[in-house]
């Protein structure tokens, strides 16, 4: 898992990527945002961007824009499941340092 800093509703939040590829996660963040299948909205962000389960958002992270379908998930977060599997694929490294939080 890796944070990453996206743009949902015009409003900036720190969002936890899930759901790799294959056995294991990757050794570095870089390649685990690329191979990340899901995203995960913390509590006290849901609150404040009014996601209701079922339905659909646009997250933005670098230039990328992502449509993703809100679901429950654990105590109150948000699980975003893209509508088109790895979507960030072809994020250059150079956006990716745009948007990593350590």
């Amino acid at each position: 898992m890796c944070k990453v800093k996206a743009r949902i509703r015009g409003r900036e939040v720190v969002i936890q990527t899930i759901g790799y590829r294959g056995k294991k996660e990757a050794h570095d963040d870089y390649h685990d945002l690329k191979q990340a299948r899901n995203f995960i909205v913390y509590k006290r962000d849901v609150r404040g961007l009014g996601l209701r389960v079922g339905s659909t958002v646009t997250v933005r992270i670098g230039s990328r824009r992502v449509k993703c379908k809100v679901k429950k998930w654990s105590r109150g977060s948000r699980l975003l499941v893209p509508l088109k599997d790895y979507p960030l694929k072809e994020l250059p490294r150079k956006e990716f340092k745009e948007v990593h939080v350590d």
